[in-house]
């Protein structure tokens, strides 16, 4: 029996990926895929009441009960909301990670950020898919992981120069991304944010595009927007 592929989503904060791609996660789940979400930080200095040690505990909590909700995997990595850097620690951390779920699928941000974090988060990720694949990285004694196709996010704070290109259908699995998304407060609209709204006003939108109730959307490298054609 084949082994099953595997998505992994790799946020900044804890709530990152759950709210942009956690509809694309169940989708993978449901078609069969594994499905992993890496928490560089909890993003545990967000709350304006709680401090950073109570409200990264509260973040674990949540993100560990959405990943149940969307079927997936959580990881925790042990880095500092509003100080992430894409250091050669954390790209290896991150590409040890990649070989041993052997990833086949990456989400990560769009560089084009208003969050340091998150343009940070992006560099990781581009750093840690070339680490991971190249047989020259020693890492653990893992085999490299070739062929990862990684795809970008779409998250309102990364939105500058951010183009829709690739859509799935959600519309069977909103429900399962709703409950996943509002087991943070922040997704309930507690923080006072409405990113519940955004969100699924987003989706509803990209779905229009494509004829369906719901759709998801990401974007590609420049280099994979090129193809080669004998005839159209």
């Amino acid at each position: 029996m084949s082994e099953r592929p595997s998505i992994v989503a790799i946020g900044a904060h804890a709530a990152d990926m759950e709210f942009s791609a956690g509809a694309l996660l169940v989708k993978h789940v449901r078609e069969g895929w594994q499905a992993h979400i890496v928490h560089l930080t909890l993003g545990e200095k967000g709350s304006a009441t709680l401090s950073a040690s109570d409200y990264g505990s509260q973040k674990r909590r949540e993100a560990e009960a959405a990943a149940q909700c969307l079927g997936c995997t959580p990881h925790f990595l042990p880095y500092t909301d509003g100080e992430l850097t894409p250091s050669g620690d954390v790209v290896r951390e991150v590409a040890v990670l990649l070989r041993k779920l052997k990833a086949k699928v990456v989400v990560a941000h769009w560089p084009g950020s208003i969050h340091g974090d998150h343009s940070a988060a992006h560099d990781v990720v581009h750093k840690a898919i070339f680490m991971a694949a190249n047989r020259h990285f020693d890492l653990d004694g893992l085999p490299p992981a070739g062929g990862i196709r990684l795809y970008y996010a779409d998250n309102w704070e990364d939105a500058e120069g951010f183009e829709p290109l690739v859509y799935v259908d959600i519309s069977e699995v909103v429900e399962d991304w709703e409950k996943g998304f509002k087991c943070y407060a922040i997704g309930r609209g507690e923080g006072g944010y409405p990113y519940w709204d955004w969100y699924q006003a987003r989706t509803r939108l990209h779905g229009i595009k494509i004829g369906v109730s719901h759709a998801q959307a990401v974007s590609v490298d420049r280099w994979r927007m090129i193809q080669r054609r004998d005839t159209l």
